[in-house]
């Protein structure tokens, strides 16, 4: 009582911007449903504490609103008032559904020890990651150097100008406390020692920053795939050692490069990977979705928290996988993961939650696991005996004395095994939704929702679903509210827009604008996707190195820094690359080829010395090298739109031109014009039957004093394909053909279509 007494006095005389009065307000203003997180509560039901986060609307710094920490927001007000009492800052990082955040919160940050000794010796500030990560990045870039590596939470000790000198993950309580009572001592007696400190990291970090302009190595692609082969576990799928993350961009490198240079090596490292990770652990075969990692090798325990940008990213992984092998394993896991999140992650009013905890009822996995006698108890005798043949319930899958499901053999299951396995596991999904579920943090963030769009759209179409297609549209048009008086804003909560749009925001948003113009060929979600890029390259784009920054306008971090690295995200830069690929495909502005260049250029010299660490830009690499392989290219910077569907074995090509351009027939009338016409480069996979051109039109054009033979607007090639090989090779189209007005002929060019 006596040391409750002391610090709540403390927290009431501290010269702080907000008088106790005004964040007891906002407490009271939360209403009779509120409900405090942490063990300091009075007789009365009441929170003993609270602090500035009480203002906030993040659900992760409202969960440490009533800490005995005085936090603060990561505001001009900490800042200033860091410099006004000379204190250094004591910074931690996390997010509302992350296990070892809420670990650290009750062991320290929730403990008046602790508490005590930041308050008189800091200033501490919260950060939710998902809201802020350029600041996350900044100092997350100093624990990479300073200790090899990161993760969250994050916590950093800075200077009142921002620069760190300290960073480190998490830390138990004694640790904690030696360390800052260390900083403490230097910081009374050793301040220049810090200083220089913070200035060399700092020094250190912006040089890594700014590499010498170079070009990218001819051989570039063959080394990247190389070095991910290498790292390939052929045991258990993956890539490196545990914890094992899915590493999405690497897996859609790898089925982009298999579809252009199918190999044997290539392919086992997909399917295991995806295979493995379908198997159960870190998928959730009872309610579909992903958790964010596994901790083991073999993808069974995952930390069970489940992010929405995982759920986007993995689900277009399956849907390209299936379009590669028409595996239907693929094709399941990937409409179940879609499925999950339009039932358990979509807020009504548009949009989809950022992620769900790993923790419920006080500890991590308990939604998620099972005993034995549970499934007994839901399932009767034959059932369970089902269950047992599919499912493995031994020792193999024990956590904490319960069972994670995971199929036995998921390679040997039939695809008329699947209606008897949901029968029995739509009986424990119906049970599980009885228990105490996991945190939603009802955030809805644009860039992780961004993502969902072409995920969404692509699924429809592989799959013939109208209801993702649908999805997909909606949620682009609904991300367009996040423009408001000219400004693109980052993050929705209870449909309250906040937090300005980072790089990161923009480029995701265009690459989901193009998806939609690639899906409905309406020339309105180009100009949007145009409109995007002219401000980023206002906002964010370096015009003396080039590349584009993370942000624009934060005076205590350092807005220069460029995200180029691949990890749970893909590379913003590396996307920015993939979509001015895109653009110069689908326009005539040269601007756009130059921009790719020096974006190309500016990182080059780090993509050549780890290029398996840059798989988003080496994917675009692919693409401008040797044309795009979606269903929809174009030809003559989008002069010629060209949808390529297959079904059951048949194939339209649809050619759509624009006003005033045509290209010739497959029979021209005049020897010297190349024809349009279908050929076959994969004679050894597939035989070309029953080519059906479409009707020729008569036209009288300029350059010519006799009529001309040609396709105008629309035309549909149509030809049925025989498999000729064992194994499901995508089949490949050659298509050749001239685009011409009436005035000049374009050089021919060929297409190669890989539907």
């Amino acid at each position: 009582m006596f040391r409750i007494l002391i610090l709540s006095f403390f927290l009431i005389l501290s010269p702080q911007a907000h008088f106790m009065n005004v964040l007891e307000q906002a407490y009271h203003n939360k209403g009779e449903d509120y409900s405090p997180r942490t063990k300091h509560i009075n007789k009365q039901g009441r929170a003993k504490f609270v602090n500035h986060l009480i203002l906030e609307s993040s659900p992760y710094l409202l969960q440490h609103a009533h800490n005995p920490v005085f936090w603060y927001g990561f505001s001009d007000e900490a800042f200033i008032e860091a410099k006004k009492v000379n204190k250094p800052i004591f910074i931690s990082i996390g997010y509302a559904t992350c296990h070892w955040c809420h670990v650290m919160e009750e062991e320290s940050f929730d403990d008046l020890e602790v508490a005590d000794f930041l308050n008189q010796n800091f200033i501490s500030i919260k950060v939710d990651r998902e809201i802020r990560p350029d600041v996350d990045a900044t100092y997350m870039g100093v624990s990479q150097l300073i200790n090899g590596s990161g993760g969250w939470p994050l916590n950093a000790v800075i200077l009142p100008n921002g620069k760190a000198f300290f960073a480190g993950t998490y830390f138990p309580k004694s640790q904690l406390l030696e360390i800052l009572s260390k900083i403490t001592t230097l910081w009374k007696n050793e301040k220049n020692k810090i200083i220089n400190q913070a200035n060399e990291i700092e020094r250190i970090l912006n040089n890594t920053n700014h590499k010498t302009k170079s070009s990218i190595d001819k051989n570039i692609i063959t080394k990247t795939i190389q070095a991910l082969i290498a790292d390939f576990d052929e045991l258990e799928g993956g890539f490196g050692q545990a914890p094992k993350f899915p590493h999405e961009s690497i897996l859609l490198l790898l089925i982009d490069e298999q579809k252009r240079h199918p190999n044997k090596p290539q392919l086992n490292a997909i399917t295991i990977t995806l295979d493995a990770m379908a198997s159960g652990g870190l998928y959730d075969i009872v309610g579909g979705g992903f958790h964010r990692y596994a901790t083991d090798n073999s993808w069974l325990v995952p930390h069970f928290e489940k992010m929405l940008y995982n759920q986007a990213q993995l689900s277009l992984v399956y849907t390209r996988a299936y379009e590669l092998t028409k595996n239907p394993l693929y094709q399941r896991i990937a409409e179940q993961t879609l499925d999950y999140v339009l039932t358990e992650m979509k807020n009504p009013d548009g949009g989809f939650f950022s992620a769900t905890d790993a923790d419920s009822q006080g500890e991590e996995g308990t939604f998620f696991v099972w005993s034995v006698e549970e499934i007994k108890n839901i399932l009767n005798k034959d059932e369970f005996e089902r269950f047992n043949h599919w499912f493995d319930l031994s020792v193999h899958t024990d956590f904490e004395g319960k069972h994670i499901i995971r199929f036995k053999h998921i390679e040997s299951i039939n695809q008329a095994d699947y209606p008897k396995i949901d029968k029995l596991l739509t009986k424990l999904y119906k049970a599980r939704i009885k228990r105490d579920a996991p945190l939603t943090d009802h955030k809805i963030l644009l860039s992780w929702n961004a993502l969902m769009v072409p995920s969404l759209l692509e699924a429809g179409a592989a799959f013939n679903q109208p209801k993702y297609t649908q999805a997909g549209l909606k949620l682009a048009n609904y991300l367009q509210s996040f423009n408001k008086n000219e400004q693109l804003y980052r993050v929705s909560i209870n449909n309250k827009l906040q937090t300005l749009a980072l790089f990161e925001d923009y480029i995701y948003l265009a690459n989901a604008y193009l998806s939609v113009f690639d899906h409905s060929a309406q020339k309105i979600w180009l100009d949007k996707t145009l409109q995007l890029l002219e401000t980023m390259n206002k906002k964010f784009w370096d015009k003396e190195n080039f590349g584009f920054n993370i942000g624009s306008d934060n005076k205590y971090i350092n807005n220069s820094r460029k995200e180029i690295y691949d990890g749970a995200l893909p590379s913003p830069n590396g996307l920015a690359y993939q979509v001015l690929v895109k653009l110069n495909n689908r326009t005539t502005d040269k601007h756009l080829q130059t921009q790719k260049e020096q974006l190309e250029n500016a990182f080059a010299s780090q993509i050549n010395q780890a290029p398996d660490n840059y798989s988003s830009f080496i994917l675009g690499l692919n693409d401008a090298t040797f044309g795009e392989l979606s269903s929809v290219q174009y030809a003559y910077n989008g002069r010629i739109r060209i949808h390529t569907e297959l079904a059951n074995q048949q194939i339209n090509i649809n050619l759509n031109l624009q006003p005033l351009w045509h290209i010739n027939a497959n029979q021209p009338l005049q020897s010297s014009l190349i024809a349009t016409k279908i050929t076959n480069p994969d004679p050894k996979n597939w035989t070309f039957e029953k080519i059906i051109y479409p009707p020729a039109e008569l036209v009288q054009l300029g350059f010519s004093k006799e009529k001309i033979s040609v396709y105008k607007n629309q035309a549909t090639i149509k030809l049925n394909l025989t498999q000729r090989s064992d194994t499901y090779q995508p089949p490949n189209l050659s298509l050749t053909l001239q685009a011409c007005s009436d005035k000049v002929c374009l050089p021919p060019i060929t297409k190669i279509l890989k539907p």
